[in-house]
């Protein structure tokens, strides 16, 4: 068969073309005209394109990832050659992904588009922090952000306070295997990251753990060791720790949740004296910025939730003693101070659900539950 491309006539034959490409087997399989006259002329493609492709096709000769790939996706997709396809989708790389994903999204070529977004998705801190993905669209960078939740889902629970005195226990993280109803172990502490009253968040399928005291330290009079602002953060994708920057206030026992693409860390204590700060960590810039502190002499435990587009904590008024929910609006940087608890709680528990933040477990029985919407409390 003569195909024609630009100035140029190459000579190649049916049966490769029909093995190889769907375009040309529909074609030489239906009786067009250009199959009774041998004759085909393609338009809006390069020589040097097809020349590329042919050269792979008969001589398995290598398609460079260059600055030509764009021209030989468009024509591969086109006459759907499926070997050529496969072979560029086999050569999506750290260094050529991004070029490739936007390649695909252009000439809608689904599988390579998956292969190149997955990969970005499985190194997406790297990525985050790259100039290169700021070529991508908002759309396309959200797209890549969810490839990072396509892995099966699993409660997970560590322990973060004492498991045995004087020293904690093992920090083990572990998930819940429903098939077998047990829990298992996925991944340890970090061997430099605080013994005790760290906090944890998750964000983009990235655990965080932050804070907390080091090792047990008999000279310092509340016994404890030295206060820490270390982070740490683990890929269960890649099932790795790796340390990010440490916070601007070391403090243990704080609130820490996700939201709106950060990690916030709010209150907590160093020993016995409270921390009201409040700062949040930017994972694309690695970097912690101070947010408004706490109001008043209002103090936050470990005990932080997000609801409704908006951040709770349960605080402690240092002057009263008395306990109340406050609510943060990061859009605009501003805390409210919402209602009383309905009874003091100690080593509780604080969940949200819907429009309903749950209180539940400690010294206290029952579960106080607050409707952010109604803002009244109930009782299950």
């Amino acid at each position: 068969l003569q195909v024609k491309v630009q100035d140029c006539t190459f000579h190649v034959h049916k049966t490769v073309l029909m093995e190889t490409s769907d375009y040309f087997r529909a074609m030489l399989e239906s009786g067009m005209r250009e199959s009774r006259e041998n004759s085909v002329q393609l338009q809006g493609f390069t020589a040097e394109a097809f020349q590329i492709v042919l050269d792979f096709l008969y001589e398995s000769k290598p398609i460079k990832m260059d600055d030509k790939i764009h021209v030989v996706l468009e024509m591969a997709q086109f006459l759907q050659m499926r070997p050529v396809l496969d072979y560029i989708k086999s050569k999506v790389s750290c260094e050529n992904c991004v070029h490739l994903y936007m390649l695909a999204d252009t000439y809608v070529i689904s599988d390579l588009k998956e292969a190149a977004a997955q990969l970005m998705g499985d190194n997406y801190l790297k990525f985050l922090r790259s100039e290169v993905f700021e070529e991508l669209r908002e759309e396309q960078r959200e797209e890549v952000r969810k490839t990072r939740f396509r892995h099966q889902k699993f409660l997970c629970g560590v322990n973060t306070g004492y498991v045995t005195w004087p020293e904690p226990g093992p920090r083990e993280f572990m998930y819940y295997d429903n098939s077998k109803d047990d829990w298992k172990t996925f991944a340890h502490k970090p061997e430099e990251a605080g013994r005790r009253g760290w906090s944890v968040a998750v964000l983009d399928n990235y655990i965080y753990i932050m804070g907390g005291y080091s090792k047990h330290f008999l000279g310092h009079p509340s016994g404890d060791g030295a206060v820490l602002g270390d982070s740490f953060c683990f890929d269960p994708v890649k099932n790795k720790w790796s340390e990010v920057r440490s916070m601007n206030e070391a403090r243990a026992y704080f609130g820490a949740v996700a939201y709106g693409g950060s990690v916030y860390a709010i209150g907590g204590f160093q020993y016995h004296f409270p921390v009201k700060s409040v700062e949040r960590y930017i994972p694309e810039q690695d970097r912690w910025e101070f947010r408004r502190s706490l109001p008043g002499d209002w103090t936050n435990y470990d005990l932080a939730v997000v609801c409704k587009g908006d951040i709770y904590v349960n605080s402690e008024d240092e002057e009263t003693e008395k306990f109340a929910l406050l609510k943060y609006a990061s859009n605009i940087n501003q805390w409210e101070i919402l209602s009383p608890l309905p009874r003091k709680r100690d080593k509780n528990s604080m969940v949200a659900v819907g429009e309903t933040i749950y209180l539940l477990g400690g010294l206290v029985p029952g579960v106080d539950c607050f409707n952010v919407t109604t803002r009244q409390w109930f009782v299950l």
